[in-house]
């Protein structure tokens, strides 16, 4: 075999690993390009200043900030902390993915102008992505290629002629970004691997497609927060456990610690989160696994600690403990509190929204508490409690606050269901535009699980009575566990920040990020929808290409006739995302309890309704609600400016 062809040989096998088949690639691109498109080179939240000067700094081979390239004062910088005279940043692991590409840009830039270097490479990402699809089963591909290369030529071509200048200092806040736009296109390609490895590869296919195009994923795809990397870092683990519940032997072995590798990463990403992705996944893990023999237990230990090991190190270059994140650190923001801190009892499960400025374990503020407390101990043991007491503290406070909400209605339908003008917030921070939408308003798909207590109650009373006998857990099904290690994960990664919502500068609901994935996947396990997915694929796209439209225009014409600013327009536009879930919810439930009564093509119609309307939301907040920066492309700029401007 000549060199070449070994080369190519083992190329096509990292394809197979990375992306599973030609379609997960096509995916992937798809996801990627779409993203794109409305992407802005700018800062949208404030925190971002603090992690994109840690970027640079990151980028120059330092943890400590020295340039303040996106921010002229320190105040404005939420999320930078002191230690000796210094200033570091925090989500290190969500910048060390992105240095690469900093790099890459910034020399790229030397012999191509920043502009036209950001257009190549999306129409490079658009020709690869074209060209992939011409080659997938049932296309015609001289067609599929020559039409899809003449469209990406011409946007090219757009994009060049009404170019504008970009800043080469700018050109790491992009790399920033693009890192979050792979992130974000990753989750798609996992949650496509998940499911169709359990339900084929059409049902994976529009699960993947419908995490960009109908959830915030696509949404928070260009703003360069740790929502997104943390979201595909949890549906990862998941697909890593699945893997390891129909697997055998050493294939399983490898599986069960890739899972724990991709919790592990998340430590130095955000440690909080890690902190109950990990013990989540060690309970489920140890009570389904078919053996817990030592070595086994041995090789996935070493391997979390191996994952660990980055945000170890960082820690302890930067306080001098392993165990102490900058978190923990005097905060430059707000008198030189630190930033996470345990809740006190006055804070503990109170009225989140009066203490909308509240800070907490994930945002840009200062929560006001003290640090690490208890005498000064030098000893290694004595300095590694100081710093985990703390932690292990709000952990544990936040699941006891988490629970106690649980009884406070008016509190749930603001964060799950309806937003509007929640008393308490303080919108000011938002110059009081009304902004914030719950979870259901967000991602109005979810209305289909609804369908799930009508499952429950079919199992507890139809004819299969007798698999209701209590079982061990290890005894379920692959398909069983990955379920309940699902669930799981979304309960606790919800309860946990309960206590902190509704809160201000969230928008979708933010902090619940990782959960919406996991939520798709569970959209995904309803038959109904199934059902409507393969039985039904042709009026599934029609129906969504005729919602997105009709979507964009009832929402413009809404706009422009009721003369409407930008919050008014954002909740108009939250109103119909919840009619259209009520739509959904309707066909499905009505699908899942009279099957013989609604067909899969009404099914179909009611999940193209709902991510219509969200795949308008995700471009209209790009090309009208929300402005920010430069776009990469000027021809979207171009497009954009003939809209209506709120």
């Amino acid at each position: 075999m000549s060199d070449g062809a070994a080369v190519r040989r083992r190329l096509r096998t990292l394809a197979r690993w990375a992306f599973a088949d030609r379609y997960g690639l096509v995916l992937w691109l798809g996801l990627f390009c779409w993203f794109g498109l409305t992407w802005r080179v700018g800062i949208f939240l404030q925190d971002t200043y603090a992690t994109a000067n840690t970027l640079v700094a990151l980028a120059d081979g330092q943890l400590h900030v020295t340039e303040i390239r996106y921010s002229l004062t320190l105040g404005s910088q939420p999320g930078l902390h002191r230690v000796d005279g210094l200033l570091y940043g925090r989500n290190y692991g969500q910048l060390a993915l992105a240095v690469p590409l900093v790099w890459a840009l910034e020399g790229l830039a030397t012999v191509v102008d920043p502009r036209l270097l950001l257009a190549g490479l999306w129409a490079g990402f658009g020709l690869a992505f074209v060209t992939q699809v011409g080659r997938l089963d049932g296309v015609d591909r001289e067609r599929t290629v020559t039409v899809g290369s003449m469209t990406v030529a011409l946007l090219f071509a757009g994009s060049v002629l009404t170019a504008t200048d970009l800043d080469p200092t700018r050109l790491a806040l992009a790399a920033y970004q693009l890192s979050t736009i792979a992130a974000a296109a990753t989750a798609g390609l996992v949650l496509y691997r998940l499911v169709a490895d359990w339900h084929g590869r059409r049902v994976g296919l529009a699960a993947g497609a419908a995490l960009g195009l109908a959830t915030p994923v696509g949404f928070w795809a260009t703003i360069p927060k740790r929502h997104t990397l943390v979201a595909a870092l949890v549906l990862a683990a998941v697909y890593a456990f699945a893997v390891s519940r129909r697997s055998e032997g050493r294939a399983a072995l490898r599986a069960r610690a890739a899972a724990y590798a991709f919790a592990g990463v998340i430590t130095w990403v955000h440690a909080f989160e890690a902190f109950f992705v990990v013990g989540v996944l060690g309970v489920v893990d140890l009570l389904t696994a078919r053996s817990n023999r030592p070595r086994d237990l041995l090789v996935v230990g070493l391997v979390l600690l191996l994952a660990a090991t980055p945000m170890l190190a960082t820690n302890s270059a930067i306080s001098g403990n392993p165990a102490e994140p900058p978190r923990l650190l005097p905060n430059v923001e707000g008198g030189g509190g630190v930033e996470f801190s345990p809740a006190t009892d006055g804070e503990a499960s109170g009225n989140a929204g009066a203490g909308g400025e509240r800070g907490g374990p994930a945002d840009g503020t200062d929560s006001g508490g003290e640090g690490a407390s208890g005498g000064p101990d030098s000893s290694p043991l004595g300095t590694v409690l100081d710093a985990t007491g703390p932690i292990g503290e709000f952990a544990g406070g936040a699941v006891v606050d988490g629970v106690r909400t649980l009884d406070d209605p008016a509190r749930l339908s603001n964060v799950f269901v309806r937003s509007g003008h929640i008393p308490g917030v303080k919108y000011r921070l938002n110059e009081y535009e009304v902004i914030e939408l719950a979870l259901l308003e967000a991602t109005p798909i979810l209305g289909t699980l609804l369908a799930l207590p009508v499952l429950v109650g079919r199992r507890l009373v139809g004819t299969e009575r007798r698999s209701l006998r209590p079982s061990q857990p290890r005894r379920l099904s692959p398909r069983r566990q990955t379920d309940l290690f699902v669930v799981a994960l979304a309960v606790v990664l919800t309860v946990i920040y309960l206590p902190r919502l509704p809160l201000y500068s969230q928008l979708t609901v933010r902090y619940l990020h990782p959960v919406v994935p996991l939520a798709v996947y569970g959209v995904c396990r309803v038959p109904a929808v199934r059902t409507a997915v393969t039985d039904a694929t042709g009026w599934l796209i029609r129906a969504y290409a005729l919602s997105l439209l009709f979507a964009v225009v009832v929402v413009l014409g809404g706009i422009v006739g009721l003369g409407l600013a930008l919050g008014e327009a954002v909740q108009y536009h939250a109103l119909w995302n919840l009619a259209a879930a009520a739509v959904c919810a309707i066909a499905v439930v009505g699908r899942t309890a009279a099957p013989t009564r609604v067909s899969p093509r009404a099914v179909a119609v009611g999940l193209a309704l709902p991510a219509g309307f969200t795949t308008a939301l995700l471009v209209l907040s790009g090309l009208v609600y929300f402005e920010y920066g430069a776009y990469a492309f000027d021809l979207v700029r171009v497009v954009a400016d003939l809209l209506p401007t709120l």
